[in-house]
């Protein structure tokens, strides 16, 4: 009969649909192609830095440059996150308020299961 070893809490994750840029070379004309993707990201958001506004993600929907699916009022957030010297950032779908919501919902539950 093996111990059991105690559970591990996994940290609660939000989940953002994140705007991938996906870069294209044509060596034909020695250049790069930029193209945008929509995939899904979930994030610790323990791990979260700093959200701001990402204005130019809003000129590229509006220049066309976006998947066709998303609503042209759609308004984006860049995420930084991670800890000590690896940090990332994503591009994301969403206001940083609508971020700061989903963060704090997941804190919330926290403490109410706490």
């Amino acid at each position: 009969m093996s111990p059991k070893s105690p559970k591990k809490a996994l940290p609660s994750m939000i989940k953002l649909i994140e705007v991938k840029k996906i870069k294209d070379f044509n060596p034909m004309v020695h250049r790069e192609k930029a193209r945008y993707e929509l995939c899904e990201i979930w994030i610790n958001p323990d791990s979260i830095l700093q959200v701001r506004e990402a204005p130019a993600m809003k000129r590229n929907l509006k220049e066309g440059y976006l998947p066709s699916k998303l609503d042209s009022r759609q308004d984006f957030s860049s995420v930084h996150f991670g800890s000590g010297n690896n940090v990332s950032m994503a591009i994301v779908v969403g206001t940083p308020d609508i971020i700061a919501e989903k963060i704090h919902r997941v804190a919330t539950r926290k403490v109410l299961k706490g």
